[in-house]
């Protein structure tokens, strides 16, 4: 706690600050976890879906996505508690709806070592299979 204490601020220039860090590793994640094939979250799953299916550039499909659900989001805090309620849905959430999908967008052009190193499936598959096998055996 102590050595991240010091993100835990109230200032808006370090709370900005933080926010775009956090998203534009969300972002750079969520391109490496795609493009391995593992998907483990339900957004990135939909967006795939929709992306398979209707042909739209996975970018553009995460950010109609996260927008999707943020409204959704609003429209439950207005029928549920009867008015937007910032401290669920603020400014950063509203910021990250979009900023991550441009992440997505930039990182996915210049992620072409991460491809290459994926290329290599047959060594790959087998140390994950291997590693799988052995953590099932355990």
């Amino acid at each position: 706690m102590y050595l991240t204490q010091w993100l835990l601020s109230d200032a808006l220039w370090m709370n900005t600050l933080v926010q775009i860090a956090g998203c534009t590793i969300l972002g750079i994640g969520i391109v490496m976890e795609v493009k391995c094939g593992s998907v483990t979250m339900p957004g990135e799953g939909i967006t795939i879906a929709i992306h398979k299916v209707t042909g739209l550039d996975f970018p553009k499909a995460k950010i109609r996505v996260d927008t999707s659900l943020v409204i959704l989001a609003v429209i439950l805090c207005f029928l549920l508690l009867g008015s937007w309620q910032w401290q669920i849905v603020g400014v950063g959430t509203l910021f990250a709806m979009v900023y991550v999908g441009m992440v997505v967008r930039f990182a996915n052009k210049h992620l072409g070592w991460f491809d290459r190193i994926l290329a290599d499936k047959p060594g790959f598959r087998r140390y994950v299979y291997g590693l799988a096998r052995y953590i099932k055996h355990q």
